[in-house]
């Protein structure tokens, strides 16, 4: 089995087809915004609205909201269980985690946005620690240990189409069919669940004017 190092070194190459097509180039992340801006979106898995900035947000795919653009500086996001208050650095993606009984968590968000490459993200909002998101058709790791209520990132060569497996150690959580990953775009994998019964949906990364 490919370690995960090798794996990314690799970039899936294998796998990636002879040739591409403009429609490699679709879902291209939002490139006309101030530079410096910054962009906010929740993972609200149950609930069905929030305010970032200003700007409410009730489109949500599978608990998880489009990244709404915001200028660095404190940005206020409220939510059914209050207002949350975070600064926000320059250039920089983040998304709050909004889970009933539970405080609000940031995550900054690790994306590339290489133009040859896609971002796959896996938010791990089940109830079992150091989940691995795990490729079959490369027999590789392509992300290892995230921790409860925790993401991780990595970017893939692209545009390919894969399933993934989310894994503890041997143990098989959920699958994930047939995502397709483009360049300059990203795919969020959403792990929740306890116990035997688990559930992972993946979710095209969109933006909000």
């Amino acid at each position: 089995m490919f370690d995960r190092r090798r794996f990314l070194a690799l970039g899936l190459a294998t796998l990636i087809p002879t040739t591409t097509s403009a429609a490699g180039d679709a879902g291209l992340y939002q490139d006309v915004f101030d530079p410096q801006s910054s962009f906010i979106r929740v993972l609200a898995p149950g609930q069905g609205f929030a305010t970032v900035a200003g700007t409410r947000l009730s489109d949500f795919e599978a608990g998880l909201s489009p990244y709404v653009n915001v200028m660095p500086g404190s940005v206020a996001i409220t939510h059914a269980g209050g207002t949350t208050d975070l600064t926000v650095a320059p250039s920089s993606h983040y998304t709050i985690v909004l889970q009933t009984g539970a405080d609000p968590v940031v995550l900054v968000d690790d994306l590339a946005m290489n133009p040859a490459k896609a971002d796959v993200s896996l938010y791990n909002l089940s109830m079992r620690d150091g989940v691995d998101l795990f490729v079959p058709a490369a027999r590789a790791v392509a992300l290892q240990g995230v921790p409860l209520s925790g993401a991780k990132s990595v970017a893939l060569k692209a545009p390919l189409t894969l399933d993934f497996e989310l894994r503890v150690g041997d143990e098989t959580l959920a699958t994930v069919g047939a995502v397709a990953l483009q360049r300059r775009a990203g795919v969020s994998v959403v792990l929740t669940g306890a116990d035997s019964q688990f559930t992972a949906v993946a979710v095209p990364n969109t933006y909000q004017r």
